[in-house]
């Protein structure tokens, strides 16, 4: 039951009592009480009360009165009227008036009950659905909040999962956990494969300055325990239920810490705080956090995958680099050792001529070899500056063999001329 309000307006004290002690009260009505009916009729205005038992003959106003008044007032609460026998033809007036049914006196205790569920069931049914309607609204806003925080959660997973440059995903996750959570502080700590201790790689609020670089063991730490266990931890002041002095020397009001799982890994766990705000995490903070580290992980572990082959990319390309300038060095070199080995022959033998017309082809090819050898380091020196050291990514490396090619080719129309 409700707690129905129900208004008795007579004149009997005994009435009153009867109908208040052993017929509503018991049964969980909120009952109040008028003796005559000005009184009752200024009562039923001013509490607006879900059910009046009226009363028909009593002092300053009848029943009939009182009903015409509520009617003035577009009073819409159902009425039972009170009667004795031989007065049906009031009931009939009163009927007219709006009332919705009566009982005549002396009556049971049963007759009232079936009269007043009788009254009450239309209201009692406009309540119902005006609670249901409420109950809808509610459910449909939360329904609403939880599409949008599923399509934010969604865009940020995406955007997180773009970004391949390792330094940048880690701080972009813990930004992402802040915002998710509205909390004060974020930390992302991951486990070292050699130590096993865990260490802090991005951290967004307070204490992130004097926080890098942190290593916590496992075993010693709040966060350790969410690595070990593989279960979230969320904790608050409030409730006593943990010491929440962390390792970076300053209290937290509330924390909230999700591991990092990777397949059956947990490769470390991503937390954050109130240190400021007095408000606890709750558990949609917790599943927004858990769906984060989730696309964190695999975001990780392709960041990871993506350095490492960028780094054998990269060896590649340095590797046919060398061979490449090592075989156009190594040909002039090899030509100028001949060409002196030939002068040097020539000489033994008697074979230079007096105008010293060898010597002077000799020195023309030693000069072109040293131009040609020239020419491959200055290009050398061209990738290993500034302007084209990069050899992935946006830049695009030089052509080390037409550019060596092209020279040469310069150098030797240069000195065929």
């Amino acid at each position: 039951m409700a707690r129905e309000r129900v208004l008795i307006i007579d004149d009997s004290a005994d009435i009153r009592s009867f109908l208040q002690d052993m017929v509503l009260g018991p049964r969980g009505y909120v009952v109040t009480v008028a003796t005559d009916g000005q009184s009752g009729l200024e009562l039923a205005l001013a509490q607006k009360p879900d059910l009046i038992l009226l009363d028909v003959n009593m002092p300053r106003m009848t029943g009939l009165e009182v009903l015409e008044a509520l009617r003035e007032h577009d009073f819409s609460a159902p009425v039972i009227l009170m009667t004795f026998y031989g007065s049906e033809n009031i009931a009939v007036q009163a009927f007219r008036l709006g009332v919705r049914d009566y009982v005549r006196k002396p009556f049971e205790v049963e007759e009232v009950l079936a009269a007043i569920d009788r009254a009450l069931t239309e209201s009692r049914l406009r309540r119902e659905r005006e609670r249901l309607m409420r109950e809808l609204a509610v459910t449909n806003q939360q329904l609403k909040r939880h599409v949008t925080e599923l399509g934010t959660l969604y865009a940020i997973g995406q955007s997180v999962a773009a970004v391949l440059d390792l330094e940048k995903l880690l701080n972009r996750i813990v930004e992402a956990a802040v915002y998710l959570t509205h909390a004060d502080d974020g930390g992302l700590f991951l486990v070292d494969q050699e130590s096993g201790e865990l260490y802090l790689t991005a951290a967004q609020g307070f204490g992130k300055t004097q926080s890098q670089g942190m290593r916590l063991r496992v075993d010693d730490s709040l966060i350790g325990q969410v690595v070990k266990s593989g279960a979230p931890l969320r904790a608050s002041a409030a409730t006593g239920d943990i010491d929440l002095k962390v390792k970076t020397g300053y209290l937290v009001r509330s924390l909230l810490y999700v591991p990092l799982r990777l397949k059956n890994r947990v490769m470390g766990a991503l937390g954050v705080a109130n240190r400021v705000r007095d408000q606890a995490f709750t558990q949609n903070d917790q599943f927004r956090l858990s769906a984060l580290a989730d696309y964190a992980a695999i975001a990780i572990e392709n960041a990871r995958l993506y350095e490492a082959t960028r780094d054998i990319v990269a060896a590649e390309v340095l590797k046919q680099t060398v061979v490449t300038l090592s075989h156009y060095i190594n040909n002039p070199l090899a030509a100028l050792s001949m060409s002196a080995q030939t002068l040097a022959l020539a000489v033994k033998e008697g074979r230079v001529s007096g105008d010293g017309e060898l010597i002077a082809r000799s020195v023309l090819f030693t000069e072109m070899k040293v131009e040609e050898i020239s020419a491959v380091l200055s290009i050398l020196q061209d990738i290993v500056s500034p302007r084209s050291t990069t050899y992935l990514g946006n830049i695009k490396m030089i052509d080390i063999e037409q550019q060596v090619k092209r020279r040469l080719e310069q150098i030797r129309k240069k000195h065929e001329a």
